[in-house]
């Protein structure tokens, strides 16, 4: 196993808490390859059936779910070190709901099903971590499905305020494009841009490119 592969695997959550030493010696026990995909190419389709655990080594993936309208909803964004699609892995439809695609070069480290089965049984500490990502993926959305049931204002302000607290400033760096954005939050692109303009009019924010500055934080939640 290379280095970069060993601190792909050690930035995960699955691996959370085992020295590196430890995760060389489960992958020996186990059969996996290292996939390589450019950016603009498809990891998988919707519909196709999830059959391997994969982690994202490097580079970014993004998840899309095409509506019956035609209009492409932006599901999340897939860093490096995050497990793709681990809730369909041991799920009785296992079958991807969305289109994931490389939005950047990225190297996938691939965990045939019973192999994985086998590292999960053989390490708690392991099969612990495996249900604090399944029990995050709920949470989040759980969270998205409350933001899609929210106004376009109520969206943009709930976004900001999340992301001042995650970056814990008040100047804070938006990690995407606004159509990216737009699309996340299932609205069009000007819907966003107008509601970033009134915002900045009324005094709350005031932005440049992708940076924004929180000039009223406590307006923001009222807003949402």
């Amino acid at each position: 196993m290379d280095i970069d592969t060993l601190e792909g695997l050690m930035a995960c959550k699955l691996f959370e808490g085992i020295k590196k030493e430890e995760i060389i010696a489960m992958a020996h026990k186990v059969r996996y390859r290292v996939l390589r995909f450019r950016k603009g190419e498809l990891f998988t389709m919707a519909g196709a059936i999830c059959q391997h655990a994969d982690i994202l080594l490097s580079g970014e993936m993004i998840a899309k779910l095409v509506a019956p309208s035609g209009r492409i909803i932006q599901i999340n964004l897939q860093n490096s070190g995050k497990m793709l699609a681990p809730a369909f892995l041991f799920a009785y439809d296992n079958t991807y709901p969305v289109t994931v695609e490389a939005q950047t070069d990225c190297k996938v480290f691939r965990v045939y099903y019973d192999d994985m089965v086998h590292l999960l049984e053989s390490d708690d500490r392991l099969s612990m971590n495996y249900i604090k990502i399944l029990s995050n993926i709920i949470a989040f959305l759980t969270k998205k499905v409350s933001l899609l049931s929210m106004s376009v204002r109520e969206k943009v302000c709930y976004y900001l305020h999340e992301e001042m607290l995650k970056q814990k400033s008040m100047l804070i760096t938006i990690p995407m494009s606004r159509q990216s954005l737009a699309e996340t939050f299932s609205i069009q692109k000007f819907s966003l841009q107008r509601c970033f303009s009134e915002l900045k009019e009324e005094g709350i924010i005031n932005f440049q490119a992708k940076t924004v500055h929180i000039l009223k934080p406590q307006e923001l939640i009222k807003n949402i």
